[in-house]
């Protein structure tokens, strides 16, 4: 008997077997329609928003991308504007120098040729003075000699003392 209680405990019952298959079938089914379908339903819903969710991310990533080269580009033009007022600013504080310059030595110009003619307007009104001068003294001397009529000799001295008495005026 033990061989045979052995055998029964090795082999199962057939209508057990058969039973607990159609349990399983039954739980199987019900797990597939109750379960698996929400389930399976579920886990779509949450690939498609991940999904969304990278695409959204890429989308992005270009985006930034694309306002990256913008910005890049931008700059480059501002330096290149910066750097066009730059020059423009340099080459006219030259001309602006430049005319700074030419005017600076058109008004020396301008005041050494005042110079020049106000000390040949002096010159000319001295050398007048001058000679207004030497007339009169000339005069004066002649009146002198005319009034004292004096042998050569007092002539003489007299001219002596008028050369005298011009250089010490």
């Amino acid at each position: 008997m033990q061989i045979i209680d052995i055998l029964q405990l090795l082999v199962p019952n057939v209508w057990t077997a058969i039973s607990q298959l159609c349990a399983s079938a039954v739980l199987f089914f019900l797990m597939y329609k109750l379960a698996w379908k929400p389930v399976k339903k579920i886990l779509d819903q949450r690939s498609e928003f991940e999904q969304s969710k990278l695409s959204e991310a890429e989308a992005l990533k270009e985006e930034n991308e694309r306002l990256n080269k913008e910005a890049k580009q931008a700059i480059s033009e501002a330096n290149k504007t910066a750097e066009t007022i730059v020059k423009s600013a340099r080459e006219e504080g030259l001309s602006v120098k430049q005319e700074l310059i030419e005017e600076g030595r058109q008004e020396s110009r301008n005041l050494l040729d005042n110079a020049k003619r106000d000390i040949e307007l002096q010159k000319s009104r001295l050398l007048e003075e001058m000679h207004e001068e030497i007339i009169d003294v000339a005069l004066s001397a002649t009146e002198k000699m005319l009034n004292e009529k004096l042998d050569k000799k007092s002539s003489k001295s007299e001219i002596d003392s008028f050369v005298k008495e011009v250089i010490q005026k």
